[in-house]
């Protein structure tokens, strides 16, 4: 045994962070039981993914099963069955995604409540995350599309895609290759990492809201006084940190079908897997799901900000590359 390397079996988080780790979820877990919000288990593996192109998802063959990259589809049957308000901390799973902030396997707590609207669930949110990481958080508030006049300099809808391009060279940030292949939503998602998620890290806590249609299949919109037509989504960033994704959520069938059908023609143009549409879930929402908002918030990256740590790997115990 002296001569094994102790880097071959041993966890990257300590036994005094996991101590300080599972104080700290006993606290998210107590948060919602003094809410009044039932504690629910939902299935990790399901015959059915879901359609988001930007995920990815681990499969099993025979019989053939998708291990879930969220609880929302089963959380949401609860719902349409009278479950009530309702919470859950469970495993997810995506493929392809390891880094500082990021691993294949994390913990997620994510929560529905009936009948409230999608600004007190923010409040909700914050008042969470500021029990955990022990100040309170007074986040900013700010549309999508006021971030990226603010931060990256340009209108996302702006009339030229080359404005996108001007806007990188102002702020001296490269220009992508191929920039002129790029569709708007590609200078969005590049805009979205590059200037307006670094500019929120160095203003404080800050609550992202009212994004496109295109990027929140799951969410109710509506349309502004300018015409413009939002999703009601919101995520929340601290510390350059995305800690949060919540919607409005929707609850038409028919629409959710649509959608659902969009997305997998975008999987179909990028040639990635073709999962089936989850009929259990549309039946839910056939059956008249009740109106609600919820949210999934990633417990490794709120329990890594409130320990002051720089890397989720430093509060989990195995992660990817030696799990």
């Amino acid at each position: 045994m002296d001569s094994l390397d102790l880097g071959a079996f041993a966890p990257t988080c300590t036994r005094e962070t996991w101590v300080k780790r599972q104080a700290l979820m006993t606290k998210v877990r107590d948060f919602f039981v003094r809410r009044n919000a039932l504690e629910v288990e939902t299935p990790v593996l399901s015959a059915y993914g879901g359609t988001d192109p930007q995920l990815d998802y681990f499969e099993i063959e025979d019989p053939k099963r998708f291990m879930m990259t969220s609880p929302e589809f089963h959380m949401k049957r609860l719902l349409a069955a009278k479950f009530g308000d309702i919470f859950q901390i469970t495993k997810s799973f995506r493929k392809d995604e390891f880094g500082g902030h990021h691993n294949n396997e994390f913990s997620m707590v994510e929560w529905y409540r009936v009948g409230m609207p999608q600004d007190k669930l923010m409040d909700e949110v914050e008042d969470l995350v500021s029990e955990i990481i022990g100040t309170k958080l007074n986040a900013r508030r700010t549309r999508w599309i006021d971030a990226f006049k603010n931060y990256a300099g340009v209108n996302p809808f702006c009339e030229k895609l080359t404005d996108f391009a001007d806007a990188c060279r102002t702020r001296e940030i490269p220009v992508p290759e191929k920039s002129e292949t790029l569709s708007r939503e590609d200078w969005w998602d590049y805009l979205m990492v590059f200037l307006v998620e670094p500019a929120l890290a160095s203003n404080g806590p800050e609550f992202i809201l009212d994004y496109p249609p295109s990027q929140a299949a799951l969410a109710q919109t509506y349309v502004d006084a300018d015409g413009y037509t939002w999703a009601r989504r919101f995520e929340l960033f601290v510390n350059q940190v995305e800690l949060c994704n919540g919607y409005t959520e929707l609850t038409d069938a028919v629409e959710q079908r649509r959608r659902f059908n969009a997305d997998l023609d975008i999987r179909r143009a990028m040639n990635k897997p073709l999962p089936p549409l989850d009929e259990r879930f549309l039946a839910a929402l056939e059956s008249g799901m009740p109106a609600c908002s919820g949210v999934a918030l990633g417990l490794d990256r709120l329990f890594m900000l409130a320990l002051g740590k720089e890397e989720i790997a430093d509060v989990i115990l195995f992660p990817s590359p030696i799990a």
